[in-house]
């Protein structure tokens, strides 16, 4: 039966040297009482040190709390993440000092991971990540010097004639997950939660591992009063218990309690401010009209945040079946540090098998932001200038989707536009260039998705391009540019142009209607 201990007790039961997971995405789902007793512990005392820690998504504010309280030289010895910029600036200094030995693998393969470890299994076979940088032929994953001269953690097989993606499946010694309450025998309830990640597959691969369950809860209730199908980690799973304060246990990134992230309430979503008419939501507009009704899209952060409003504000969102990479099903993503939550879903389900359904083909269209485009297609998101940044799920969404709109500026850094007359002016062009000859880290494959036949576009408030088998073509430009100044002498690569069409001069007025009027369109093809 699970152990009640305090806070400061945990530091008995984590020894040097050890392999932990931690499920979490924000702060949704993570202990961070405990990860602050492990900080408090060893800048004290120096004790534990030489940790290695599996982790699925980027977790904290983005600052200072969540995996920044374990980002030390010293406590650290791995990690194996989805996620670093999301982690914080310690963890990104740590790694790009070479203080750390760091691995980046995507979101999907590591939330899944505890499953098959929990069976016993050597590892994941997928082809996700084929082509990118997590393939070992690139740069498997490695982000660092001090990395690079490590073992590697995937590796290419054959199979049937195929080519595949192995992911080594490690030991783990500790896990280390987080519920809303947990019963007077350990059973723990995720009922306040606004995710459901690994919670279960990571207690069971602990006990696959000979290893031990630490579980952080918010309150403690009498045994007996769970319902039996709101327990989702029973007690035979967990060794101990830690009751946390409130500030620690929040639900987001921004967020302490929303009940509408878990389900409890929902809200009207004609309250949501519409967006100001700017480039964001030029871009965002020419994305939407990629969609159709019945669809099941993926919305990723940034200007793809933008495109979700648009859909709410176009009165189109209730024909569209959005999902989040958390799990939630329906409804509206939310943004910013909420990230992953959903206001009004039809379903929360756990990631894991989210992304069983993403890998599998589920999504039609994936809506998602770009830093840098080569060209041969590639894009790029997860390093930028030698920033580690990470992939997330970006290679899981954007390799499996039927169809990918890649988003974001043309150029990046002081741009200022002007749209005025349902024409775009550019008053300041911005000082670097996205795309490129070559992309600095390879996030996507342009010649996988050739190769799959993958409808894969890229839309920036002034161009518009598509893959083809013979490249890059551009196929729209905005009303008011010159193709030549504004959009060529830009590229490092000159892009297929045969026949370039003006985009939607709609898009570019303050009144919605453009996007629903497509939508509707093609609901009666």
């Amino acid at each position: 039966m699970a152990k009640f201990i305090s806070a400061e007790q945990v530091i008995k039961y984590i020894k040097d040297g050890s392999t932990i997971y931690t499920p979490g995405i924000t702060l949704g789902g993570f202990a961070e009482e405990v990860a602050l007793e492990i900080e408090k512990s060893f800048l004290e005392t120096g004790y534990p040190r030489d940790l290695t820690i599996y982790y699925p998504s980027g977790i904290g504010n983005r600052r200072d709390r969540g995996f920044a309280h374990l980002s030390h030289e010293g406590l650290l010895k791995r990690t194996v993440g989805g996620h670093y910029k999301g982690c914080g600036p310690a963890l990104e200094k740590l790694v790009k000092e070479n203080k750390v030995e760091a691995y980046n693998f995507p979101q999907g393969i590591v939330t899944t991971l505890p499953r098959n470890v929990a069976a016993r299994r050597p590892g994941i076979i997928s082809k996700v990540g084929l082509g990118t940088f997590v393939d070992p032929r690139l740069e498997g994953g490695k982000l660092n010097a001090r990395t690079r001269e490590c073992e590697d953690l995937v590796e290419v097989i054959q199979l049937e004639n195929e080519e595949w993606l192995y992911y080594k499946a490690p030991k783990f010694d500790i896990a280390i997950i987080r519920g809303s309450v947990a019963d007077e025998n350990g059973n723990i309830s995720l009922y306040r939660e606004s995710y459901f990640l690994e919670q279960l597959s990571v207690a069971q691969a602990a006990k696959a591992c000979g290893g031990i369950v630490i579980a952080q809860v918010e309150q403690v209730v009498k045994a007996g009063t769970l319902h039996p199908k709101e327990v989702k980690v029973p007690g035979i799973m967990v060794d101990y218990v830690v009751v946390a304060k409130s500030e620690n246990h929040w639900q987001t990134g921004q967020t302490y309690f929303n009940p509408v992230f878990c389900g409890d309430i929902k809200v009207p979503l004609d309250s949501i401010k519409a967006a100001p008419l700017d480039e964001r939501k030029v871009i965002a507009r020419r994305a939407d009209m990629e969609l159709f009704p019945g669809a099941v899209i993926n919305i990723g952060v940034g200007i793809p945040e933008v495109a979700s409003a648009v859909t709410a504000e176009e009165g189109i969102s209730h024909n569209l079946h959005m999902t989040t990479e958390a799990g939630g099903v329906g409804g509206l993503p939310a943004g910013m540090h909420d990230f992953g939550c959903c206001y009004n879903a039809d379903a929360i389900i756990e990631m894991g098998h989210q992304f069983d359904f993403f890998n599998g083909g589920g999504i039609d269209v994936a809506i998602l932001g770009i830093a840098q485009v080569d060209r041969h297609g590639n894009v790029n998101v997860s390093q930028v200038n030698g920033e580690p940044i990470g992939c997330g799920g970006f290679i899981d969404i954007t390799q499996n989707a039927k169809k990918v709109v890649f988003c974001g500026t043309f150029t990046a850094g002081g741009l200022k536009e002007q749209i005025a007359d349902r024409k775009l002016n550019i008053v300041q062009e911005g000082r670097s260039k996205k795309f490129l000859a070559d992309v600095e880290q390879v996030t996507f494959s342009g010649k996988y998705a050739v190769s799959v036949g993958q409808n894969v576009m890229y839309v920036t408030e002034r161009a518009v391009f598509e893959l083809t088998p013979e490249g890059v073509e551009l196929i729209e430009i905005a009303p008011g540019i010159d193709l030549d100044k504004d959009v060529l002498e830009l590229m490092d690569f000159r892009p297929i142009i045969r026949n370039v069409k003006t985009m939607a001069p709609e898009i570019f007025q303050e009144l919605p209607g453009v996007v629903a009027k497509v939508f509707q369109s093609r609901n009666s093809l």
